[in-house]
């Protein structure tokens, strides 16, 4: 028989339970005191979350094995490569630009833009840009 209680090291954690299971515990944890005794919530609650943990890890090592199997999207697969086709027109128009055109439009042809778009007409002129 020991004389010193062995207490494992315990963390807080806050949980979100359902209003009336959580009514339910305080008004049987009142009861038991009532008795002189102490409810022990914390086992069942470490019993059920090791359960619930042991299911969450298989399924996270499951995951992990298919994600393998699957070639993954490095940073070299996005960068569009120089033999690759443009998929977009302006992406095509952008990679037809050479060097000494500007990637930015002028303030001039964003008006010629404006002016030919619709939705946008009779809205904008040359003197508001």
């Amino acid at each position: 028989m020991s004389i010193f209680r062995q207490d494992k090291e315990v963390k807080r954690m806050i949980f979100n339970v359902d209003s009336e299971i959580a009514e339910r515990i305080e008004a049987v944890r009142e009861e038991a005191r009532g008795f002189g005794k102490k409810l022990d919530v914390d086992t069942a609650v470490n019993k059920g979350l090791e359960k619930f943990l042991k299911k969450a890890e298989k399924k996270i090592e499951e995951m992990r094995h298919e994600a393998k199997g699957k070639k993954r999207h490095q940073p070299a697969d996005i960068v569009p490569r120089p033999d690759d086709s443009p998929a977009l027109p302006e992406e095509k128009a952008l990679a037809e630009k050479t060097p000494s055109q500007p990637a930015v439009p002028t303030p001039g042809q964003l008006a010629a833009k404006v002016k030919d778009n619709l939705l946008f007409e009779g809205t904008a002129t040359s003197e508001k840009l």
